[in-house]
């Protein structure tokens, strides 16, 4: 045998052993991730990929502090029945905003409600997070926003998933807009309150700055979100990270 033909099968050799390797790594792994099984932290889908894009902390990896805790007042349900706040804030994690039916701006309540949608389409996806989470909307508008009105709304937004269960969706409201100031006030949502000089009645206008809150379990507030500071992943990042915490408990 030639030089060139000891050359040839000693490439051919390399190459075939190489390949060999190659496909018996590609099956051990193939192996490892068909017997995987998620581990807690990973409840949504391209976790590690959306954590890479944003630069966020892995869930659980931090800890978000208590900023207060919600005060005991009450509201309305859409049945028009008033119920003591803590209904709606305990229990479980809660992701809530205020908002009104006839807001315009596009990165006010709409946008806030494309949000909560879009969580609540991430959460149900996965049954323990779809039972340990609630989305709250509470009105800023008492005299438009009647419980009626809303009870309506909050049927379209909670719309059953394909596997016949929804994640919790609320919609409150309060009988005047003296009921909702002390509300507002300790949340810190900016409003005032003007007196139309014709008619007498109050009106309400408010610095329009969207707000969201996320409460765990036992009513504190944990994080507070604005307009330049939330996002989808954002939010389901410090969900998550409650309930970890919580789960550690």
């Amino acid at each position: 045998m030639n030089k060139n033909m000891k050359y040839l099968s000693s490439i051919s050799l390399r190459v075939l052993i190489g390949l060999a390797i190659f496909l018996s790594v590609g099956f051990l792994a193939w192996s490892a991730k068909s017997i995987y099984v998620k581990g807690p932290t990973e409840f949504f889908e391209e976790k590690s990929y959306v954590n890479k894009i944003t630069n966020l902390p892995e869930p659980g990896s931090y800890t978000l502090q208590k900023i207060f805790t919600v005060p005991k007042l009450s509201v309305l349900d859409t049945k028009g029945q008033l119920q003591p706040i803590s209904k709606y804030t305990k229990g479980k994690i809660t992701l809530l905003t205020f908002f009104y039916d006839r807001c315009s701006d596009a990165n006010g309540c709409p946008y806030a409600m494309v949000l909560f949608h879009k969580v609540k389409n991430k959460l149900e996806k996965n049954e323990k997070m779809r039972n340990s989470v609630r989305l709250v909307h509470i009105s800023f508008d008492p005299a438009r926003d009647t419980p009626m009105m809303l009870a309506g709304l909050e049927k379209r937004s909670s719309d059953l998933v394909k596997n016949g269960k929804s994640i919790e969706w609320d919609f409150l409201t309060t009988a005047s807009v003296d009921d909702l100031l002390p509300i507002v006030d300790s949340f810190g949502q900016n409003v005032d309150i003007n007196m139309n000089p014709r008619l007498g009645d109050k009106t309400l206008t408010y610095s329009h700055v969207l707000k969201a809150f996320l409460i765990d379990d036992n009513g504190n507030v944990r994080e507070i979100y604005s307009t330049n500071y939330i996002s989808v992943e954002m939010l389901l990042n410090d969900i998550q990270t409650l309930y970890l915490e919580r789960s550690s408990k």
